[in-house]
């Protein structure tokens, strides 16, 4: 069941912290002026690699198991752990682990530690619902689950292969992660109209 993970330590969303501030937290926003200064993409190169953890890095995942989790749906998954979001330099970079829920969890055979960062899942950011829930629904026809993660200054991977392989199942690209900038609340709305003046 270590496989559940990779429908993934990624399909993280929202088991948010409260303490923190959430992406989408207007407060956060209205305290921490947002630019839209670039940011770089993130370079998972010049990171050294990770060490090995307790958990594990790679294996399989029997498709049937996995697509009972998808079935199950993204809240139910999510139940698993609690996270945070990062943001660096006024951008969001991916979520925090912050701990895991259940401890008879799948999760907890597989090498992720309170702190770690999901950057993304087959090459996919997931820091908006849109890009969660597309990459959840190409699991369904994926042969692997690769996750990037960071700890620390350094990075590591997840990668596990999805059997029985599918004849035409599309290929994971890997490349520079695109960051988002912390989305902005819409302005408030007033609730005076303001008087034109002639």
């Amino acid at each position: 069941m270590r496989g559940l993970l990779l429908a993934l330590v990624a399909a993280c969303g929202p088991k948010v912290q409260p303490a923190a501030p959430s992406a989408f937290d207007e407060d956060f926003a209205a305290t921490k002026p947002i630019t839209d200064r670039p940011v770089d993409a993130v370079d998972l190169a010049s990171r050294p690699e990770a060490p090995k953890g307790a958990g594990v890095r790679s294996g399989t995942i029997d498709r049937a198991r996995m697509l009972a989790v998808l079935d199950a749906g993204v809240p139910s998954f999510l139940k698993q752990f609690e996270v945070a979001p990062h943001i660096e330099h006024e951008r969001f970079i991916g979520w925090q682990l912050v701990q895991l829920i259940d401890r008879a969890s799948p999760l907890t055979t597989v090498d992720v530690v309170p702190g770690d960062v999901l950057l993304a899942v087959n090459g996919k950011p997931l820091s908006r619902p849109d890009q969660l829930q597309a990459m959840w629904d190409s699991l369904r026809t994926s042969n692997q689950v690769i996750a990037e993660l960071w700890r620390g200054n350094a990075k590591f991977q997840l990668r596990f292969d999805i059997e029985p392989k599918l004849e035409n199942a599309p290929a994971v690209k890997l490349g520079p992660i695109p960051t988002d900038p912390v989305p902005r609340p819409p302005p408030p709305k007033s609730a005076k109209p303001v008087p034109a003046t002639k």
